[in-house]
C-alpha cells in the first residue's frame, strides 16, 4: 500500500489536539541556540512572549533535571556548552519536505510521550506529529516495563501514524520501525545494529533501542497508531543504572564518540518515512530479514502459554516469528519475550 494516500486530510504540517511546545522547553531551546552567549532573562521573556517568572521557573526546572545553567552577572544566563539540545528549527531543516516529524511538540519532562501522543491523536492530531521529551518519568516499554530515559542523552519520542491499514497488519509499523532505526544508525555512525523480533535494536549484544506500538481502531480498521521510540544516544556506561550496565548500550558506547541528537532524529524520521513509503507485508518482511541476525539461532520465547524453544527461521507475512522445534514442526509466535535458548 502506498503512503501517498495514507495520512489524514487534516494536513501534514499543522496539528490539533495537543498543546504547543511549553515555555520550559522553549527556554532550553533558545539557550541551546545561543550556546556561549549569555541572554538576559527579560530578553528571553520578550522573545517567547511570556513573563520573566516563567523563564525563571523554566531555569529552575532545567537545573532540577541536571542542566547546567550559569548566571552571568549583568549579562544574563547561558547553558553549558557541552549540553546537546534538540532544536526544532534545525530538525525541520534536516527533514525538508517530508511529512513525518514536521509537527514537533517538545517537552522538558513528561510521564510518557506515548500517553501524550495518544491523547493528542484522539482529539485529531495529524499524521506525522511527533511528541518528544527530554526526560520521561515513566517511559513505557513492552510488557509493562519502564524505559530508563534520563534528560539530555537519548531520544524519547512518539509518532502519530494514520495509515490505511487493518489492525492485523499493524505489525508492519513495529518491524518497519526497527529496520528504519537500524538504517539511521548505520547512516549516522557507520555501525550496524542487530534488529531483534519483535521490537528491539541491539549493538554488541546489548540493547540500544526499543519500540512500543499502540493502536486504536474499530471493525479491524486502524484509526491511528502511536509509535513510541527510545534510543540511547550519548550515555556512557556509568550513566546507566547498575541493573542495566551489563545489558544496555548507547551510540556513544558503541562508537566512542558523542552524536548530535537533532541530526540523528532527522535521520531516523527520514528513514521511517522511506520504509513506510510502501506498507506491503512481503516488502517489510524482507527488509527486516535482511537486517536481522536472529534467523538460524536457538531462541526461547516466553509467551502467555509458556516457553517456546527452537531455532528462529524467519518472520511470516503476518509478523509472526517462525520457530522450528525439536520435533521438526514450525510454530508461529505472535508475541512474547525473546532470549537465547540456554537449555541445550
Amino acid at each position: 500500500m502506498s503512503a501517498k494516500r495514507a495520512y489524514s486530510s487534516k494536513g501534514s504540517t499543522g496539528f490539533t489536539g495537543v498543546a504547543e511546545t511549553p515555555i520550559a522547553y522553549r527556554v532550553l531551546e533558545l539557550l541551546g541556540k545561543e550556546r556561549t552567549t549569555p541572554v538576559p532573562v527579560r530578553d528571553i521573556a520578550v522573545l517567547l512572549s511570556c513573563r520573566t517568572a516563567d523563564v525563571l521557573g523554566a531555569v529552575e526546572a532545567m537545573r532540577r533535571l541536571g542542566y547546567s545553567v550559569s548566571d552571568c552577572p549583568g549579562a544574563g544566563i547561558r547553558l553549558a556548552t557541552e549540553t546537546d539540545v534538540i532544536v526544532r528549527s534545525r530538525l525541520l531543516d534536516g527533514l525538508g519536505p517530508r511529512v513525518l516529524g514536521r509537527s514537533p511538540v517538545c517537552f522538558l519532562e513528561l510521564d510518557s510521550t506515548n500517553a501524550v501522543a495518544t491523547r493528542a491523536a484522539l482529539t485529531g492530531a495529524a499524521h506525522g506529529t511527533v511528541v518528544l521529551a527530554e526526560h520521561q518519568r515513566a517511559g513505557r516499554g513492552r510488557l509493562g516495563r519502564n524505559w530508563f530515559s534520563p534528560p539530555g542523552v537519548g531520544l524519547w519520542f512518539s509518532l502519530i501514524l494514520r495509515y490505511d491499514l487493518t489492525a492485523s497488519r499493524a505489525w508492519m509499523l513495529t518491524l518497519g520501525a526497527a529496520v528504519a532505526l537500524a538504517d539511521a544508525v548505520e547512516a549516522a555512525t557507520g555501525v550496524c545494529p542487530d534488529v531483534r523480533w519483535p521490537n528491539d535494536l541491539y549493538l554488541n549484544d546489548r540493547k540500544l533501542a526499543g519500540i512500543l506500538t499502540e493502536v486504536r481502531g474499530r471493525d479491524d480498521r486502524l484509526d491511528f497508531a502511536v509509535l513510541g521510540i527510545g534510543i540511547n544516544v550519548n550515555q556512557e556506561e556509568a550513566d546507566f543504572p547498575a541493573s542495566l550496565q551489563d545489558t544496555a548500550t548507547s551510540l556513544r558506547c558503541g562508537t566512542g564518540r558523542t552524536h548530535d541528537r537533532t541530526a540523528f532524529l532527522a535521520e531516523a524520521l527520514r528513514a521511517l518515512e522511506q520504509v513506510y513509503a510502501v506498507l506491503d507485508a512481503e516488502r517489510i518482511r524482507k527488509l527486516w530479514t535482511a537486517r536481522a541476525r536472529m534467523p538460524g539461532k536457538r531462541v526461547c520465547i516466553m509467551t502467555h502459554a509458556g516457553p517456546v524453544r527452537g531455532v528462529a527461521e524467519d518472520v511470516g507475512t503476518d509478523g509472526a516469528l517462525l520457530v522450528r522445534g525439536a520435533d521438526g514442526g514450525v510454530r508461529r509466535v505472535l508475541g512474547g519475550d525473546v532470549g537465547d535458548d540456554t537449555s541445550v
